[in-house]
């Protein structure tokens, strides 16, 4: 696919939006899975599907959600997350305990290399300056790390753990 890279539209997404969400989210997801092996039936992705439905519905309204998509020539061709969180404030930057969360950064694979992420990635970071945010965190996939560190995302210096309880 030959993207002209003046012709996509970048824009907010708003709740009429939230069918285009879900459905880029499940590709992201499914597509995710083939990688690392977890694959989504179809009862759970419908399941799923319902729960994002809504998660957008509400969390399009609030402040402490932005998601992006890509546009171009009528097709939705990427999406982009962030979610603002409150922790308890810190020194370091994070005294106003607020944090952003960069997450489904996605585009359908003819878009790919066109440098669509990586718009969608600067427009998110200068979201989360307006915003006053002093960090963003994310989890990369290996096909992602790089873009991320292009951007300025290092690894911690300190392991993010996590223990699952389901």
């Amino acid at each position: 696919m030959e993207i002209k890279s003046g012709k996509v539209n970048y824009r907010r997404a708003n709740v009429a939006d939230v069918e285009i969400l879900v459905s880029y989210r499940i590709r992201f997801l499914n597509e995710l899975g083939t990688r690392t092996g977890h694959h989504l039936d179809s009862a759970k992705t419908e399941v799923l599907r319902k729960a994002l439905q809504e998660y957008f519905a509400r969390a399009i309204s609030s402040e402490d959600f932005v998601a992006l998509l890509a546009e171009y020539e009528g097709e939705i061709i990427g999406t982009g997350a962030m979610v603002v969180w409150r922790r308890p404030p810190r020194f370091g930057g994070l005294e106003s305990g607020k944090a952003g969360y960069i997450l489904n950064l996605y585009t359908i694979p003819k878009a790919r290399r066109k440098g669509v992420c990586t718009q969608l990635l600067n427009t998110l970071i200068e979201e989360a300056k307006s915003l006053r945010l002093k960090y963003l965190h994310l989890h990369a996939s290996r096909n992602g790390i790089r873009l991320y560190e292009r951007a300025g995302f290092v690894e911690p210096d300190e392991p993010e753990l996590e223990l699952g309880l389901g």
